[in-house]
């Protein structure tokens, strides 16, 4: 890997890392999931109880996925144990024969995350969707549409699409590549 693509991709995990880091006290806790979560309230129709209910599991089970980055079991994951953490993900996503129970944490993960950008459930991420998602995590309109209509197609972007690009991002250390327009999602 170069020295540009290794720079790279260690600060756009360490920009996930802070979206993550809600109450910016440089770790994530489970804490930072239920600030995100109350933030994220008027996005996801808290008002439809079924809905409430799905996106309060999908919360809980990426909480605990991202909560396996603590490595030393202290109850907070700091930025090193994150970079570490994405390090062996990528490392293990670019070997031919992936651990499987790795591979199963991730596709979980990516799983409930891709749910909970799917905030109508219709199976796809829709541009308004897309667009709610993206102001709520502070990005300019301007590079949300640009990014979307990179990824999507007729106005969509379907889950398997999607699951691909959330894959890439964690693995790909090159600025111009198309996951990138993921940039905050996982």
């Amino acid at each position: 890997m170069s020295g540009r693509g290794e720079n790279f991709w260690k600060t756009k995990m360490t920009n996930l890392f802070y979206l993550y880091d809600a109450d910016g006290d440089g770790s994530i806790t489970p804490v930072d999931f239920e600030i995100l979560a109350s933030k994220l309230s008027g996005l996801v129709g808290q008002d439809n109880p079924q809905h409430s209910e799905q996106y309060a599991t999908a919360r809980k089970t990426l909480c605990e996925e991202i909560m396996r980055a603590d490595s030393n079991h202290d109850g907070k994951v700091t930025l090193d144990e994150w970079l570490e953490f994405h390090q062996r993900l990528r490392d293990e996503l670019t070997k031919p024969d992936t651990d499987p129970e790795l591979l199963e944490q991730l596709c979980e993960r990516v799983n409930t995350t891709f749910k909970m950008l799917d905030l109508n459930n219709d199976g796809m991420i829709e541009k308004d969707e897309w667009m709610k998602t993206c102001q709520f995590f502070g990005v300019k309109t301007e590079a949300a549409e640009k990014a979307f209509n990179q990824i999507a197609k007729d106005g969509k972007l379907k889950e398997d699409k999607a699951k691909k690009l959330f894959f890439e991002y964690i693995k790909s250390d090159d600025p111009d590549h198309i996951s990138n327009c993921c940039l905050c999602f996982l």
